[in-house]
Parts: C-alpha cells; sequence; structure tokens
C-alpha cells in the first residue's frame, strides 16, 4: 500500500476521495487531462487495490483505487 502527502496547487485538478472522518478531499495523484475527458490513474504500483492518504486536517486513512474521484482542488 503506498502512502502519498502531496503538496498541492490551488485551481490544479487531482484524483482523491474524501476523508472518512470531517469530509475534506485529500488528493493522491494529479490529473494530467485536468478533469477533461476521460483519464485513468498512471502512477502507483500496478494492480494496487488501495492507498493511504492524509487529508488537510491531518486524519491519515485508506481508500480503495476503484473509488477515488477526480476534483479540481479549492473548487469543493
Amino acid at each position: 500500500m503506498a502512502t502519498e502527502e502531496l503538496q498541492v496547487i490551488v485551481g490544479e485538478w487531482y484524483w482523491g476521495v474524501g476523508c472518512p472522518e470531517c469530509g475534506a478531499m485529500a488528493a493522491h495523484i494529479p490529473d494530467p487531462t485536468r478533469g477533461q475527458g476521460e483519464s485513468k490513474m498512471t502512477t502507483g504500483k500496478p494492480g494496487e487495490a488501495q492507498v493511504t492518504m492524509t487529508c488537510p486536517n491531518g486524519h491519515r486513512f485508506s481508500a480503495r483505487t476503484d473509488n477515488l474521484l477526480r476534483f479540481e482542488w479549492g473548487a469543493q
């Protein structure tokens, strides 16, 4: 399981998921398509089923890679 703590930039697009404790979005990897068209995550270990992330409020949690969403940081 990979652990990511990503430095995010407002206005950039990322793959991520909402924190189960506070609901804040946590970014896993950048979305190179910036939310346009079809995209698949291209980083991480192939076949990796879960990733560990930290939300902006410091909560660490695991999420299934097939549950990650594309979102624009700062727009949520």
